[in-house]
């Protein structure tokens, strides 16, 4: 990832190196992770400097997300930019490396996912754009049949990829978990296994999301069930419903769960308003607003969820939905981000070719105090819908 050129000013024997203060002073005013890593690539010092700052404030603990979007001077290259939401300015400087017009169906720890199409049928891909010297990892086929009518329209086939971890940090222990073909299935993968585990019954499944040690899976209509993965017994694996069978009365577009910073799990429900559109007639989706629940465990249940709380405010915390990992943070250890929000981007799977014409892509900002809805980025027509990515940020890259 391309730094600008900074020339460091040189003070002798009483340089920066020996102003730690200073340069701390420096970091404090630094929004993101990306502005530090380019910081500490101006020389020795400095980078010696900001892994002491970053060791002794601990401030990366937690990332903010960016938004990946495609470079305006060179909209047709294989190369994307981020976009701070807190900061509203694009990097220029951060070029990542991303095939242009491969739909990414999972962002999870710093990772993107992709499908490549072979011999042998789907293969996921899974690509770190913040770290160029990681090699590309491409997981087993999904041994599922692929009809006819989604052979040219492959990369929609999986609609959701998540990560336990990061895979260069544990190469050989980290899951994946996918959401595939059209009656959305769950498939799971581990590493070091030459297959994977196609679930059982895992019909309708709108997210995922790894949640004290277990794998637990959302409905299309509210219902959550856990998959126990660290179980050498249970082949088959298979899921375990913990509610209701729809316990939501209201059918929603699409749902997400997402640990909240207090370590809750939150099911969040969005709801879209369906709107046709010439010359095409093609339908587009659009986002009315969003309903958010907590899920309330009886230990006592064998960990079956008792009942369920609809939450009014998120108070200091803001949610990112969307095609990545679904990611909480506390919005006032960072400038610029809105609190009680939930910021979305266009998930939405249809089957349909990538680009979606002139049409603005459904993103934005919902407050969920007055219901109101504000844009946080403009998309360019006929461009790859925005993701959000979290950078890999470990010490400095």
């Amino acid at each position: 990832m391309p730094c600008p050129r900074i020339t460091p000013v040189s003070f002798g024997t009483t340089g920066w190196a020996s102003l730690p203060a200073l340069i701390f002073l420096i970091l404090d005013r630094l929004p993101e992770p990306i502005d530090h890593v380019c910081f500490a690539a101006v020389c020795k010092e400095w980078r010696s400097l900001s892994k002491l700052y970053n060791l002794a404030t601990n401030r990366w603990r937690q990332l903010l997300p960016m938004l990946l979007i495609p470079d305006e001077n060179r909209p047709q290259a294989d190369q994307r930019l981020v976009y701070s939401v807190s900061e509203g300015r694009i990097y220029n400087h951060a070029q990542l490396q991303v095939p242009f017009r491969m739909r990414a169906c999972g962002s999870s720890h710093g990772w993107l996912a992709t499908v490549e199409r072979i011999d042998e049928g789907l293969v996921i891909a899974l690509r770190n754009p913040f770290r160029q010297a990681s090699p590309v990892i491409r997981l087993p086929p999904i041994d599922v049949f692929i009809p006819k009518c989604v052979a040219s329209y492959h990369e929609h086939f999986v609609r959701k990829v998540i990560l336990s971890g990061d895979p260069s940090l544990n190469p050989d222990n980290y899951v994946v978990v996918a959401i595939y073909a059209s009656d959305s299935r769950l498939a799971v993968f581990k590493a070091g296994q030459k297959s994977w585990h196609l679930i059982v019954k895992s019909f309708e499944t709108a997210d995922v999301i790894f949640y004290r040690g277990q794998v637990y899976a959302a409905s299309m209509r509210g219902r959550v069930s856990s998959l126990d993965i660290d179980n050498p017994g249970a082949q088959p694996l298979q899921l375990k419903l913990l509610t209701p069978k729809e316990p939501f009365e209201r059918y929603s577009g699409n749902g997400y769960l997402v640990e909240s910073a207090k370590g809750d799990l939150f099911h969040i429900l969005r709801y879209c308003w369906m709107r046709e559109v010439a010359p095409d007639k093609c339908f587009r989706f659009r986002t009315k607003g969003f309903l958010v629940y907590k899920w309330v465990f009886d230990d006592e249940e064998d960990g079956c969820i008792a009942h369920w709380v609809e939450v009014k405010g998120l108070g200091d915390e803001a949610v990112f939905l969307g095609d990545n990992h679904s990611v909480s943070v506390l919005a006032s250890n960072f400038a610029g981000c809105r609190p009680n929000s939930i910021y979305y981007t266009d998930d939405f799977v249809s089957g349909s070719p990538l680009s979606d014409g002139d049409e603005p892509c459904d993103m934005g900002i919902f407050n969920l105090e007055d219901g109101t809805i504000v844009q946080h980025y403009s998309r360019h027509a006929n461009c790859p819908r925005a993701l959000w990515v979290v950078p890999s940020f470990k010490g400095l890259c």
